[in-house]
């Protein structure tokens, strides 16, 4: 006889009663086969990027003002500027998309799967060596606000532009 609270949801090949838990049992394998097949990725990122990227191509390479403060550094803490404030604005263009999937890798890793949460933060890391961390430190994060501020900067750039252009420009 049947029991009252573990309803039969549908007979097996062979005639017997599949109980829900016993359904229920055979489901949760296959939820972990789709979950992987939805395996984060940080492709999950490419539509910003190439937005970003469109955004980076519509842009021309403009230096700031010869009066600007940007004009008493010296050449090489110029370059590394521009490399950080490339890389502020590719984080400004791209933060929405990648706060969601960072959200994700999070419960992911709150279930006990914390390898894309690792991939992400490695991916999130400067490019700047220490070095040339040590020189933004001393041009001071005031200083490199105000540069992130100015309209040429706060969208995403062409590096390589803004690179030649400071090389064809005389000190």
């Amino acid at each position: 006889m049947r029991s009252r609270n573990l309803p039969a949801i549908d007979k097996a090949p062979d005639g017997r009663r599949v109980s829900f838990f016993n359904a229920l049992a055979l489901l949760f394998p296959l939820l972990a086969i789709s979950s992987n097949a939805l395996a984060l990725s940080l492709h999950d990122l490419d539509p910003a990027f190439e937005r970003c990227e469109a955004i980076k191509s519509q842009h021309s390479a403009t230096l700031p003002a010869k009066s600007d403060p940007f004009w008493s550094l010296g050449r090489e803490q110029q370059a590394i500027v521009l490399i950080y404030l490339h890389e502020k604005s590719m984080e400004r263009c791209t933060a929405a998309e990648v706060d969601a999937l960072a959200l994700k890798a999070f419960h992911q890793a709150v279930e006990g799967d914390r390898c894309f949460l690792d991939t992400l933060i490695k991916a999130s890391a400067t490019t700047l060596t220490q070095a040339q961390q040590t020189q933004l430190q001393q041009i001071g994060q005031t200083e490199l606000d105000r540069l992130a501020g100015i309209k040429v900067f706060a969208q995403p750039f062409s590096l390589t532009d803004y690179l030649k252009l400071l090389g064809s420009t005389t000190p």
